[in-house]
C-alpha cells in the first residue's frame, strides 16, 4: 500500500488556489468536508488491502464534483477515483468503471463546467493516464501474485514427489534387510545348538546387515545414486542361499551407466525380498544384459505365483523405472513369477544417459 501513501501527495494540489484567492466560507466548509469524506474512503480502502468496492470510487468521484462549482482542484479528487477504479478486483469491472467514469466526466464538463475548462482538462487527461496506468499495474500484481502460487505449488509438488521418493527407497531398503536379518537369525538360532561357531558367523552376518542397512537409509535420504548393480547382486546371491534358495546369476558388464544401474539395484533388492517373503521358491534366476539400447533385469522363481497383487514395493519399482523412461513387466502364474525391468540407455534428445 506505498503506493497509496505516495499519492497523498497530490492531495494538495486542491488547494494552490488558495495562494491566490481567499476561499469563501461556503467553500471552505465544502472542500474540508471533502477531505474527510476522501480521508475516509481512503483509509477504508487501505484497509482493505487496497482492492475498493464500486460504491467507493464512485463516492471519491462524487467528491470531486460536489466540489466542481468551486474554482478550487476539485479534478484531483476525480482523478483519485479513476486511480482506485483500476484496483477494483474484477478487472473487467476496473475497466467498465474507468470507462465510465471518463465519460461522465466529458459530459459533465461539456455541459456544465465550461468556466473551469483547465481543471477539467487536466481531469480528463491525467484521471484517464492515471487510471489505465494503475490498471497495468494491477495485471502486473495479479500476475505476479498468481506466479508466486505457481511457485508454491511447485515446491509443494516438489517436497511431496520427494517424501514419496524417500518412503519408496526406505520400503525397499528396509524390507530387504529385516527379511535378510530374520532369515538369518532363524538360521542362526537352528545352527546355535549344533554348531555354535556357524551360528556365530550367521549372527555376525546379521550385524553387518543391520549396519549397511543404517548406512543406506542415510543415503536414501539424500537420494539413490551410487547404488551398485553388481554389489546388489551378490547381496542377492547371500540372501537367497541363506533362504534355501538356489540362485543362478548371469550378469553381463553395465559400467557407464550408474543412472540405470541405481534404478535396476533397487527393483533386483525389491524383487529377491519378495521371492524369499511371498513365493515360496526353491530356485531364482537372475540375469542382467546389456543391449544396443536397454539395461535389463530378469527374476525368475519357481515359486506358487498366481494372483498377483502390487504392493507399495512394486509400485515403487515401477515408478523409479518410469521415471527414466524404462518399463516394468511382471507375469505370475502355477510356475512361478517373471519380472522384467529395462532401463533404455538414451533420454529422449538421443543422447547417452550417464
Amino acid at each position: 500500500m506505498r503506493w497509496s501513501f505516495v499519492f497523498l501527495a497530490y492531495l494538495p494540489f486542491y488547494f494552490i488556489s488558495w495562494f491566490f484567492r481567499s476561499p469563501g466560507q461556503v467553500e471552505l466548509i465544502a472542500s474540508l468536508a471533502g477531505l474527510v469524506v476522501f480521508l475516509g474512503l481512503f483509509l477504508k480502502i487501505f484497509r482493505s488491502k487496497g482492492r475498493p468496492r464500486l460504491w467507493e470510487v464512485l463516492a471519491i468521484f462524487g467528491v470531486g464534483l460536489a466540489l466542481s462549482p468551486f474554482k478550487a482542484g476539485w479534478s484531483v479528487y476525480t482523478i483519485y477515483a479513476m486511480s482506485f477504479a483500476a484496483r477494483i478486483s474484477s478487472r473487467q469491472l476496473a475497466i467498465r468503471t474507468l470507462i465510465g467514469l471518463e465519460i461522465a466526466l466529458l459530459v459533465i464538463g461539456v455541459v456544465l463546467l465550461r468556466n473551469t475548462w483547465p481543471i477539467w482538462g487536466s481531469g480528463v487527461l491525467f484521471g484517464g493516464i492515471t487510471g489505465f496506468a494503475g490498471l497495468m499495474q494491477a495485471d502486473m500484481e495479479r500476475k505476479n501474485q498468481e506466479l508466486a502460487l505457481a511457485h508454491e505449488e511447485v515446491r509443494a509438488l516438489a517436497t511431496m514427489a520427494e517424501r514419496e521418493r524417500i518412503s519408496r527407497d526406505l520400503h525397499d531398503l528396509l524390507g530387504h534387510t529385516l527379511t535378510l536379518v530374520a532369515v538369518k537369525a532363524e538360521l542362526a538360532a537352528r545352527l546355535v545348538s549344533r554348531d555354535a561357531e556357524a551360528a556365530e558367523r550367521e549372527m555376525q552376518s546379521v550385524a553387518t546387515a543391520a549396519r549397511e542397512a543404517l548406512a543406506e537409509v542415510r543415503t536414501a535420504v539424500v537420494g539413490m545414486k551410487g547404488a551398485s548393480l553388481t554389489t546388489e547382486l551378490e547381496r542377492a546371491r547371500a540372501a537367497l542361499a541363506a533362504a534355501n534358495v538356489v540362485a543362478e546369476v548371469s550378469a553381463g558388464p553395465t559400467d557407464g551407466y550408474p543412472g540405470q544401474e541405481a534404478v535396476l539395484a533397487m527393483a533386483l533388492r525389491e524383487a529377491v525380498t519378495n521371492v524369499i517373503r511371498h513365493s515360496g521358491a526353491t530356485h531364482c534366476e537372475i540375469r542382467v544384459g546389456l543391449g544396443p539400447s536397454i539395461l535389463m533385469l530378469s527374476v525368475v522363481d519357481d515359486g506358487k505365483g498366481g494372483g498377483l497383487v502390487e504392493g507399495s514395493g512394486l509400485k515403487g519399482m515401477r515408478a523409479r523405472l518410469s521415471a527414466i523412461g524404462g518399463a516394468l513387466h511382471v507375469k505370475s502364474d502355477r510356475r512361478g513369477t517373471r519380472l522384467v525391468a529395462t532401463a533404455p540407455l538414451q533420454n529422449a534428445l538421443g543422447e547417452a544417459v550417464s
